[in-house]
């Protein structure tokens, strides 16, 4: 039997010889010097792991190079990188030349080659091994095909953590972009709650410090939370990539270390995709302010729609719907407002004086409010970054709503109103704002603006 086994070891040799004189010259990756994982070949030919090139390119602060001859790589996309159509993969040779060295052993019992493993203690075996009492009813698989189905497996784990990983660093940059604008939306905030109050009684000072209390502690509570959340995603990435590297790692193990390693690191995967951190949507909670709806009230007008007026289409919803989506997730949908959202202008122009009206928006998930230039009727290029626009949007985004105001594109991290809202203008003092009616409280408004031209109300919500 030891004769034979030297025989067919010969045989084997050769055959290994044979194969890597028809390999690359160059069968391993120059970034982990280890075998090609999934390989990935540049324009300037040079050929790396899909999961190195990949990690490499993501960390770099410059345009993105070949590690070895340092040429200009065009812009890729690590997504359609990591998850292009399987290759053909570069590691036959080595990944047969480990079968033969720690594979093929040779039964202690009845000196055959073990070469087969069974499925309910993932022990080696030979041929009758598995025909004795303990293994007999057991499942029983040759070695190189079962590595072959669980290298495939780990293959596609490989993918779907990159997948997590990149999920993960969207959402740590959404919240990093919150958090750098945090502190000066609630300044801001504070700013347009301290320009109401003037306008009420004297005996309402007391309240009003009370509200900028509250509201510089809710502040600094959502701006921990937001912080905390921050760092659970950074953490969460760099478990993602250690995991990541991990599994690439127990990819290129031999065949017996291989699936002797799965149970563990499954185990893992599984809790990382069960524990991932999801981004905060935050809001402010809305304070009524005293006297403010009798005030505005005492201003009320009734708006009319101009039915000579033609509703030309207008992409506002549908801007302001593409904008909440990162631009280095280009595989997310964006679904554009519905055709029901035409826009109406209102029959009456405001050159001077103070005006209140409502607008009952209902539980609508899209719609824009608020007064335009009066030329602004005769146009159909109406943008979000256009000046002379002074409007309160709402959005849909996934199931949550966020708000805007226009002049420039501000979000607010307040309650979505339901129900009525209320404008205001006042034309000498260049204001504009918004109320949520039925809790008495500002959304938000536009100041030291100063009109010049005739303005106009301006509506798009879906008809009830």
């Amino acid at each position: 039997m030891v004769e034979d086994y030297e025989n067919l070891c010969y045989v084997y040799r050769n055959m290994d010889g044979a194969i890597m004189q028809h390999s690359p010259r160059e069968p391993t990756c120059s970034i982990c010097q280890d075998y090609f994982t999934d390989p990935f070949t540049l324009g300037c030919g040079h050929r790396f792991c899909s999961p190195c090139i990949c990690l490499r390119w993501e960390e770099a602060q410059t345009p993105a190079c070949c590690p070895v001859c340092g040429a200009v790589a065009p812009q890729m996309d690590f997504k359609n990188t990591i998850f292009a159509s399987k290759k053909v993969p570069l590691t036959v040779g080595p990944i047969f030349y480990q079968l033969l060295s720690s594979d093929m052993q040779i039964c202690g019992r009845h000196q055959e080659i073990k070469n087969l493993i069974c499925g309910a203690d993932r022990s080696l075996l030979c041929l009758l091994c598995t025909q004795s009492p303990e293994h007999a009813n057991h499942r029983h698989c040759p070695i190189q095909k079962a590595a072959e189905y669980h290298r495939e497996n780990l293959l596609i784990q490989i993918k779907a953590i990159w997948k997590t990983k990149q999920k993960n660093q969207r959402n740590l940059n959404r919240e990093t972009n919150i958090i750098r604008a945090w502190e000066g939306f609630v300044n801001l905030r504070m700013v347009m709650i301290r320009a109401e109050y003037p306008k009420v009684f004297q005996y309402l000072h007391e309240e009003k410090q009370k509200h900028l209390e509250v509201l510089a502690h809710e502040g600094k509570v959502i701006l921990h939370q937001l912080k905390r959340s921050e760092a659970r995603m950074a953490h969460m990435g760099k478990l993602l990539q250690g995991l990541y590297k991990e599994l690439k790692e127990l990819y290129l193990k031999a065949d017996v270390d291989l699936l002797q390693n799965l149970g563990d690191i499954m185990k893992r995967i599984d809790l990382v995709q069960r524990y991932m951190p999801q981004p905060l949507n935050p809001k402010l909670s809305a304070w009524a302010i005293t006297g403010m709806s009798e005030r505005l009230n005492s201003f009320r007008v009734y708006i009319t729609l101009d039915r000579r007026i033609g509703s030309h289409h207008m992409s506002l919803l549908e801007d302001l719907r593409r904008l909440q989506y990162s631009p280095d997730d280009p595989g997310m949908a964006c679904n554009p407002a519905p055709s029901e959202y035409a826009p109406s202008w209102g029959a009456q122009l405001f050159t001077a004086g103070k005006h209140y009206w409502e607008v009952d928006v209902g539980s609508s998930c899209n719609w824009a409010i608020g007064l335009c230039k009066e030329s602004w009727t005769e146009r159909n290029d109406m943008r979000l970054d256009s000046e002379d626009i002074f409007l309160l949007l709402c959005v849909q985004v996934d199931d949550h709503f966020s708000l805007f105001s226009t002049s420039p594109l501000l979000p607010h991290y307040i309650q979505r109103p339901r129900g009525w809202v209320g404008v205001f203008v006042d034309y000498e003092c260049g204001t504009v704002s918004f109320v949520n009616v039925a809790k008495s409280s500002l959304i938000c408004n536009f100041l030291s603006q100063v009109f010049y031209f005739p303005l106009r109300p301006f509506i798009c919500c879906k008809p009830k």
